[in-house]
């Protein structure tokens, strides 16, 4: 288990560089009006493919990690798994706004892949949402990585469209 918690951090990171990587890419092929046949489109294709599928993997990880445990599984797993999210700061530990705000503005990992502005836009119109409900307020720091990372595919795509229609257009 604790290897998968580290291994989230490691596919999220890459495929957040991935998607970076098509999203510059794919921007200069279209602010340069690169020929059709230029292989900066093509990489911008292969750079988004790969974040892609690493953000899938990335996905999975998460669901494995914060997903509910099979009911045949041993009464100490979940206090296990408990732990081990707490000791690999995969969860938070904060229970308001403030706290959570400061928690997060601390954490290394975060703030590679998201701005301090980007987080407190993100706590004030997702707190609620994610204090109610199924969803536990101690996973925002997950939802937050994966919806940026959803945001860049999101993004990467776009372009990737855009790359195309010039592309035909030539």
């Amino acid at each position: 288990m604790e290897l998968v918690g580290r291994d989230f951090f490691l596919h999220a990171f890459r495929s957040f560089d991935l998607f970076r990587k098509a999203i510059r890419t794919f921007d200069d092929y279209l602010q340069n009006r690169l020929p059709p046949d230029s292989k900066e489109y093509n990489y911008a294709c292969n750079y988004l493919r790969e974040g892609q599928g690493l953000f899938d993997v990335t996905l999975k990880k998460a669901k494995k990690l914060l997903g509910p445990i099979p009911g045949y599984s041993a009464q100490d797993v979940e206090m296990q798994r408990a732990q081990l999210l707490v000791e690999n700061k995969i969860v938070v530990r904060g229970l308001s706004q403030h706290q959570l705000r400061e928690e997060l503005a601390k954490d290394e990992f975060l703030k590679t892949m998201i701005s301090p502005e980007e987080m407190l836009v993100y706590l004030k119109d997702h707190f609620i949402s994610q204090s109610s409900g199924k969803r536990k307020l101690a996973n925002i720091k997950v939802r937050m990585i994966l919806d940026k990372l959803r945001t860049l595919s999101v993004k990467g795509q776009e372009l990737q469209i855009a790359s195309q229609e010039y592309f035909q257009s030539e």
